[in-house]
């Protein structure tokens, strides 16, 4: 092999890593997301066992919200969105997710999106979860 073959050798495998990152760096970003709603939503599914209520405010499943039956941290903390920002809690719907006013995060993965990433939370929600489509 020579030297000329080998430097073209190497362009192309940087060219196809190049090409290939944004792509896999939003995926894993997608999948992120996907986990720590589903994480945030079994910390509400274990806060509603222990106390009957669900939470206002996420951070109630950080700290100690002053409701009977409470035991201790269902989170360690609060995580952020891979692109930065808060996930929202929508008490009417029972769901998590990312806020639809989001600004870095693609519109298809926010609330009402068409790959929106939410949870539904609710206890009884949880028969026609299986069935969304």
């Amino acid at each position: 092999m020579t030297r000329i073959q080998l430097i073209i050798l190497v362009v192309l495998v940087i060219i196809i890593g190049v090409l290939s990152y944004p792509p896999w760096s939003g995926y894993r970003k997608a999948s992120q997301a996907d986990i720590d709603v589903e994480t945030i939503s079994t910390a509400i599914k274990k806060y509603f066992r222990h106390t009957q209520t669900y939470p206002t405010d996420l951070n109630q499943l950080v700290t100690d919200p002053g409701i009977d039956g409470w035991r201790g941290n269902y989170l360690e903390s609060v995580p952020e969105t891979p692109w930065g920002g808060n996930y929202v809690l929508i008490q009417d719907s029972y769901k998590v997710g990312i806020a639809k006013d989001h600004p870095q995060v693609p519109t298809k993965y926010t609330l009402g999106g068409i790959a929106e990433i939410s949870k539904v939370y609710h206890t009884d929600a949880i028969q026609g979860e299986k069935y969304w489509w």
